[in-house]
């Protein structure tokens, strides 16, 4: 016995399960009143009853909606794919009775969620739909399983949003939206929880990545993603910003204080509707605070090398271990004292005969420092650099310590930061901008694995999520011979941040144009992803394919997506998406999901904030 469709809603019928099916992919034969319906993307679904293996006494069937994508669409005349019909119809371009009227066309349906309702004995005729905001108060649908295959002829109907809401009445509280189905103006219904447990809580964390070219609009999707984790107090956020771009947004405007046209107002979003503290710090504002931490920084800009002039590889690290011996004399936080300076060259020159042992070299080196102290205090390449490096070990100011940060971040009590660490630099920075950036995050990561790590056997979890914008820039997929050593240990300390952090509540979340360029470790530790417009080429699309299961339907509709700047007309913009991971309460068979990301103003409309929590409650 099987019940067909959403009655309750006058939902359109626009197929019938055919042959061949599976529990995880059906076949439909869509009905001539849904020839011309856009359906590729489109949710459907339908209810039966399905009967348990071994049913309880009260309960004889469980009364199951099945929810799913449509990802394909085939038209088939088999009267035309005969050659002489083929010859005929290129002459008179018909054929009475055969053209049009014996097209028939096959849809793909893949099986998203399931939710089942049980249905007493005595009830067992009643398989009406669920009526939602009637009279009639139905009973939750609970998540379940398609055990079986529905039967042949089931009529299956285009999902309403009043019967998708009634099938999810039950975690109503959880949901979130970032946009509608693929083909229609359906809310699509997710969720992201945070990682700690209790309420709303899904009591782990995992990791995710956004991809997509340049202007697929990856970037907007994830201030939707930071303002639905924002809406979690007691979650943590930090956002490393290397190019800046989170902070403008944050404000509003661009360098020069120009305003700029944007999606989404996040600062007001996060401080108004979510009730969130914000905090933005700049690298200017950093205190950096360890010897060890200066020792690669001035290893990662070849210091001794560029500005000391030192020659051959085991001369500048002799000169670099000398160097360091003095400052680990002195108070981290004086580096900058023009004391300090010429102590230090002081000292570099008396020990001369460690670095060169040969006498012209030692001769030559100690004139180099000697004159290089002279000159100084009128301002040179040495002065310079040196209050560069020096002055981020300063204190005071308002200054804060990255290990501070990180602690309010993973273990601080009540409503947590979200704090958006701006990298960019200023003009000043701007020979040494992508060295010093990851000498930073590589100390954040080793900083978050630590902290994160105090809260073992406390009873609670770090909870909190790291998100890392232009990902492939800090981990790539490989690191040539010649590069930085700091290259490889940055990518080796995300790797094992990744790895070990999760199980004390930290999750990654990975921002990246591509996939390809990304390290592949990092990418097989990622639960879910968000794929934009672009990936569709090469081996991106390859790689893309193998983290989709391989599938061909799935891809093809994919590769259908649009550019967003091929519009005609900028407000007409679409930016789809394709999404794998637990997302959703839909798509329990793990497969892709498709939809189109809402703009600013439909972000804010549909889904139910904090302040409009307290104001009607």
């Amino acid at each position: 016995m099987t019940t067909e469709g959403q009655s309750a809603d006058s939902a359109q019928v626009v197929a019938r399960v055919s042959s061949p099916s599976s529990n995880t992919e059906l076949t439909l034969d869509i009905v001539g009143e849904a020839m011309q319906t856009r359906l590729v993307g489109a949710l459907v679904g339908f209810e039966w009853l399905q009967m348990e293996a071994e049913p309880t006494p009260e309960t004889e069937r469980d009364k199951t909606a099945v929810l799913g994508q449509i990802t394909s669409v085939e038209m088939r005349n088999r009267w035309h794919e005969d050659q002489a019909f083929k010859n005929i119809v290129k002459s008179i371009g018909k054929l009475p009775a055969i053209t049009e009227l014996q097209d028939t066309r096959t849809a793909t349906m893949k099986v998203g969620g399931c939710f089942v309702q049980r249905v007493k004995k005595d009830d067992a005729n009643d398989v009406a739909a669920p009526r939602v905001g009637g009279q009639a108060q139905p009973k939750r649908y609970m998540h379940g399983d398609l055990g079986s295959v529905p039967d042949t002829g089931l009529k299956v109907n285009l999902v309403r949003q009043k019967f998708l809401d009634g099938v999810l009445a039950s975690c109503k509280a959880d949901l979130f939206y970032l946009g509608t189905d693929y083909a229609g103006n359906i809310k699509f219904p997710m969720w992201f929880k945070h990682f700690g447990s209790g309420d709303h809580g899904v009591g782990e964390a995992y990791h995710t990545g956004i991809f997509g070219k340049t202007g697929s609009g990856k970037t907007n999707l994830a201030k939707m993603l930071l303002a639905a984790y924002g809406r979690h107090r007691k979650m943590g956020i930090l956002v490393i910003d290397p190019q800046g771009e989170f902070s403008l947004e944050m404000d509003g405007k661009q360098d020069g204080d120009q305003e700029r046209e944007q999606g989404l107002d996040l600062h007001k979003l996060l401080n108004e509707e979510c009730n969130r503290e914000v905090k933005r710090i700049r690298i200017e504002q950093l205190q950096l605070d360890s010897w060890e931490l200066l020792e690669d920084l001035l290893e990662e800009f070849r210091f001794v090398q560029r500005v000391l002039r030192v020659r051959g590889s085991d001369n500048a690290a002799t000169a670099l271990r000398v160097l360091m011996g003095y400052l680990r004399s002195q108070n981290l936080e004086w580096l900058t004292n023009p004391a300090c300076m010429q102590g230090a060259l002081k000292e570099l020159q008396e020990r001369a005969e460690e670095v060169y042992n040969t006498p012209g070299a030692r001769k030559r080196f100690e004139d180099d420092m000697k004159r290089i102290s002279e000159e100084f205090r009128r301002g040179n390449e040495f002065a310079d650099v040196w209050r560069l490096i020096m002055s981020m070990f300063e204190g005071g100011n308002g200054k804060r310590k990255i290990g501070d940060l990180v602690s309010d971040l993973v273990r601080g009590a009540g409503s947590k930061p979200i704090i958006v660490l701006n990298l960019a630099g200023g003009r000043k920075h701007a020979r040494y901008a992508e060295a010093l950036q990851k000498r930073i995050i590589s100390y954040v990561a080793n900083q978050i694995v630590e902290e994160s790590a105090k809260t073992l056997g406390t009873g609670s979890t770090a909870n909190a999520l790291v998100v890392l914008d232009e990902a492939h820039r800090f981990a790539p997929a490989y690191v040539r011979d010649t590069a930085a050593d700091g290259d490889g240990m940055l990518r080796d300390e995300l790797k094992r941040a990744v790895r070990e952090t999760r199980k004390y509540g930290v999750g990654w979340m990975f921002i990246s144009q591509t996939m390809m360029g990304l390290d592949t470790e990092l990418l097989m530790q990622l639960r879910t992803m968000f794929f934009g417009y672009g990936l569709a080429f090469g081996l991106e699309f390859q790689r893309l394919r193998e983290l989709a299961g391989g599938d061909y339907d799935a891809m093809d509709l994919y590769r259908s997506f649009r550019d967003p700047h091929s519009a005609m007309d900028a407000k007409l913009k679409q930016f789809p998406f394709m999404a794998i991971g637990p997302i959703s309460p839909m798509p329990f068979s793990g497969q892709p999901l498709f939809f189109s990301a809402f703009n600013s103003d439909e972000f804010m409309e549909k889904n139910v904030w904090e302040r409009s929590k307290r104001a009607t409650g």
